[in-house]
């Protein structure tokens, strides 16, 4: 029986000119199992997804109480795993592994895609999506997974992480300090000077021309330029090979990592875009990767079986600070209120997140791309609350509303 191993934060925060206290904890999780687990996606709250060795895919709908191993048919490795919504997901491993499940995940059925070793997969939206691997390979669907055709990346490097800032322009990163971009959808790739030849793990980008990519030794490095030029960033990490990042928003995001010698596990927390970074030590395994759900809730996984369930009791405060004003109205009301979020285009469906003034989240609702949205109470009591609105996972703007 594993311990339960805590990470206690407490900040003040000024909110909307009230003061709060926010409290952060990562909890170990049960999960039943003593692989390594190389993956996790989280496409709720309550439902996770953990995989890793031996063919291993694990489960939870209860918030991680607890976690039920998944049939999959195969015994390779899963390297990782990518839910596109609550039902749909992919999941990619050793020797051409292709996992496809549209009944979240109770059953996996295996696509013929390739032979080779992949270490990757992502989609853009329901339809655009890659997956990775060994000698430089990347295939592409357009069409949701039903079929696949090789892109034309320029390098024999093995690709570990895709990312895409729209439709057309995405990233990748991988061995030898590789990091590739694409300006038509992942047709043709073409080599960006890294700066480095340290081996690249997860890339990301906060905003389109904003990107952070982590890798081996303690490595760090942003751009500030769609990708044209990376530079170091300084990080509290000492001694540990960082595998595992996301962020939430443009502003907050994890790190996940740790030693390999001593098989220690590393979480770091930026609430800047990265450009300052501060260190926990879990006292877990290594980890390997997180998934960022929403403001209060994170998983991560790593060796030994190990997930850790990341919790906050309040909205993160520095969604908040520079995000645009957004209006509501009526406001106050009493069933429903419309959010005009002005003319922003919508690449994602709009994602509204409402927090009571103590920071709970008592309401969150996807919507469609529509730049007014019409927002329902339900059973939200009486009483004032702040809206938050993400485009995909980025804040696009914030307000507060009254419920009479």
């Amino acid at each position: 029986m594993k311990k339960n191993y805590f990470i206690s934060l407490a900040t003040c925060l000024i909110f909307c000119g009230f003061m709060h206290a926010q409290t952060s904890t990562w909890t170990a999780q049960a999960s039943g199992t003593s692989n390594i687990l190389l993956g996790v996606s989280a496409p709720s709250e309550d439902t996770c997804y953990a995989c890793g060795t031996n063919g291993t895919i694990l489960r939870t709908v209860n918030g991680g109480i607890s976690w039920s191993a998944q049939s999959t048919g195969t015994t390779e490795n899963i390297a990782i795993i990518n839910f596109i919504n609550n039902n749909k997901g992919f999941a990619v491993g050793d020797n051409g592994t292709v996992l496809k499940t549209t009944n979240a995940g109770l059953t996996w059925t295996s696509l013929s895609v390739t032979t080779s070793t992949l270490r990757f997969v992502y989609f853009y939206d329901n339809s655009l999506g890659f997956i990775a691997g060994v000698n430089g390979l990347i295939k592409r669907t357009s069409d949701g997974g039903a079929t696949w055709t090789t892109s034309s990346t320029g390098t024999t490097q093995q690709l570990n992480s895709i990312y895409f800032t729209s439709a057309t322009t995405g990233y990748a990163s991988g061995f030898g300090g590789t990091i590739l971009k694409t300006t038509d959808g992942g047709l043709n790739w073409t080599l960006l000077t890294s700066g480095t030849t340290t081996p690249l793990g997860i890339i990301q980008f906060t905003a389109p021309m904003n990107g952070i990519v982590i890798g081996d030794s303690d490595l760090i490095r942003q751009s500030s330029n769609a990708g044209v030029s990376w530079s170091a960033t300084s990080n509290p990490s000492s001694g540990n090979v960082l595998t595992g990042m996301d962020f939430f928003n443009s502003l907050e995001g994890f790190i996940v990592g740790g030693n390999i010698g001593a098989n220690t596990g590393i979480i770091m927390k930026s609430n800047n875009g990265g450009n300052t970074w501060t260190s926990y030590t879990p006292g877990s395994s290594r980890l390997t990767r997180v998934d960022f759900v929403n403001a209060n809730t994170a998983y991560a996984v790593g060796l030994d079986g190990t997930i850790l369930k990341y919790t906050s009791n309040v909205g993160i405060q520095e969604l908040s600070n520079d995000a645009a004003e957004i209006n509501a109205y009526p406001n106050p009301f009493s069933a429903s209120t419309t959010i005009d979020c002005g003319n922003h285009t919508f690449e994602n469906n709009a994602v509204v997140e409402v927090y009571s003034m103590d920071g709970r989240l008592v309401a969150s609702k996807e919507y469609s791309k529509e730049n007014k949205i019409v927002f329902e109470r339900n059973n939200m009591a009486t009483g004032i609350y702040i809206f938050h609105i993400y485009d995909g996972k980025a804040i696009i703007g914030k307000g507060k509303i009254s419920v009479e």
